[in-house]
């Protein structure tokens, strides 16, 4: 148990020490702003802008300025896609949402990166509890066979 425990470890560490994306909107005006988990820009990356329900063909693309920033002026309101890509396996896909009424994009506030690695752990020891408690089940019933 304790070696499945640590060889799961073993595999999962490298990943969370790895670089994740992060990203805000730029106000005012359409824009977003990405960076690495540890707040260096993703500068020069390459941006795909998509209209609302259109995946195929893109409506702007263009590469982040050295802060990692791109601005953009959608022509209809809805839900756009951006696509980021630095070329090296690390990108985010953001939605941004458009209204007619407002000048100002809305946003779903970025879950913290240890929040992320709480949760990981939190669902990687349910795991293991389950399929504990099960194995113990099992034992004890041929036990008393």
């Amino acid at each position: 148990m304790l070696r499945i425990l640590l060889f799961c470890m073993l595999i999962i560490t490298p990943q969370l020490l790895g670089h994740g994306v992060s990203h805000s909107l730029v106000h005012p005006g359409y824009g977003v702003a990405v960076h690495y988990d540890d707040g260096a820009p993703l500068d020069f990356a390459d941006v795909s802008i998509f209209r609302p329900g259109e995946t195929e063909f893109e409506f702007q693309e263009g590469l982040t300025d050295e802060n990692g920033v791109f601005m953009f002026k959608p022509d209809t309101a809805g839900l756009w896609t951006v696509e980021v890509s630095d070329g090296l396996g690390h990108g985010k896909v953001i939605e941004v949402s458009v209204n007619e009424q407002s000048s100002t994009p809305q946003e779903n506030a970025p879950i913290p990166r240890w929040q992320k690695v709480i949760s990981g752990v939190g669902y990687i020891l349910f795991i293991f509890c389950g399929w504990y408690f099960l194995a113990k089940r099992r034992k004890d019933q041929h036990a008393h066979s």
